[in-house]
């Protein structure tokens, strides 16, 4: 199986690539999740194969490919399993890289929600906060999804007695790499006493990156699966959040930047961007993390609830006002995480929205 992949108009640099092809030819080849990208002239790439029905996704990491030009590439069997691993646990789901746990997607009911994290950079520092101990929002734990009023029902805050629980229900569509491990979380959203709002189906994906940033995609669709559903206008909606470690948020060593050129809270809270990066200074060296907001997403760019305290989340609520899903209507989105060291000009965060946004185009080849 042959193709060119076609850098555009970007100089792409550790980029994500996806394509599709037809299941049974790539059967024909391989018969397990993983594969290798063979480039003209170079050296092998680890990939990953996601069969879904009558197709299959193929996945790899660019290492770099200049604005302009094009690279033949083909599709082989691998020779080596891949390292990026998601393992079922009664916990959750841990994420492996290279050998070492990247996060975990924890699930337990201990927790009114689920939260995914927390993450470190090449150094081992930890980028987002996860500390059950503090009196100062409690409620934010690394990286969570969820909305402060679902039919006046808050999911976002846990005043006791009161708040709504988002439970896992299902952990399945495991796939495991050579570019990537992604795992499905089903949970259902319900009040304080057990009745169902809605559904919320996200897909995770970690890509296994050769460099100092680590990469991660996040689909969410929330489904009113029970009755008509009123996504409030507040604040506190995401749907997804992310809290930094204490010593990175802006009231210690931290700084905001937005993809429009905003600087912390007053330039960046409830201001549209495609992104924002989070960063600051631990032990002696930069690091944070951005989310990335993807063009097919309803209100793109968001709106952003970021504070200096150290909170970081999309909002398409606040401002434009509540959404109301009829029974059995759906909203998605798309984000990409990219946790890493540097500030966001040297991890080059505009690039990595431009290749999110923007992919390399993948063809077909007759060779």
């Amino acid at each position: 199986m042959h193709f060119i992949v076609s850098a555009g108009n970007h100089t792409r640099v550790n980029t994500p690539v996806s394509f599709t092809v037809p299941a049974a030819e790539l059967r024909a080849l391989i018969d397990t999740g993983e594969a290798a990208i063979l480039p003209e002239g170079g050296r092998p790439l680890p990939a990953t194969c996601y069969f879904q029905g009558d197709t299959a996704e193929v996945c790899f990491v660019l290492p770099l490919l200049p604005a302009g030009e094009e690279l033949n590439i083909t599709v082989a069997r691998a020779t080596s399993p891949g390292t990026a691993q998601s393992r079922q646990t009664d916990r959750g789901v841990s994420v492996y890289l290279d050998g070492r746990q990247f996060a975990e997607y924890y699930t337990k009911t201990d927790l009114a929600k689920p939260y995914f994290g927390p993450f470190y950079d090449q150094f081992g520092t930890q980028v987002t906060r996860l500390d059950f101990e503090t009196k100062e929002h409690p409620h934010h734990r690394s990286l969570w999804i969820s909305h402060g009023d679902v039919n006046g029902v808050d999911t976002w805050n846990e005043p006791k007695g009161k708040n709504g629980f988002i439970r896992n229900k299902k952990l399945y569509d495991f796939v495991n790499g050579g570019a990537y491990t992604a795992f499905t979380a089903e949970n259902q959203w319900t009040t304080h006493e057990g009745e169902p709002l809605l559904d919320e189906t996200t897909r995770y994906k970690v890509y296994q990156m050769p460099d100092a940033a680590s990469l991660f995609d996040v689909e969410i669709t929330l489904t009113a699966a029970y009755d008509d559903v009123t996504l409030g206008a507040t604040k506190e909606a995401g749907p997804l959040a992310i809290r930094m470690a204490e010593n990175l948020k802006v009231q210690n060593t931290g700084t905001m930047v937005s993809g429009h050129g905003g600087i912390n809270e007053d330039e960046i809270w409830m201001k549209r961007a495609p992104f924002v990066d989070y960063y600051g200074t631990e032990n002696g060296h930069v690091c944070g993390i951005a989310v990335l907001d993807h063009p097919s997403n309803e209100g793109f760019p968001t709106y952003w609830h970021a504070r200096n305290y150290g909170l970081m989340a999309v909002n398409n609520f606040y401002v434009p006002g509540p959404r109301k899903l009829a029974k059995g209507e759906q909203m998605s989105w798309r984000f990409r995480i990219v946790v890493h060291s540097g500030d966001t000009k040297t991890a080059d965060i505009a690039g990595r929205f431009t290749d999110f946004a923007f992919p390399p185009k993948v063809t077909s080849s007759a060779l």
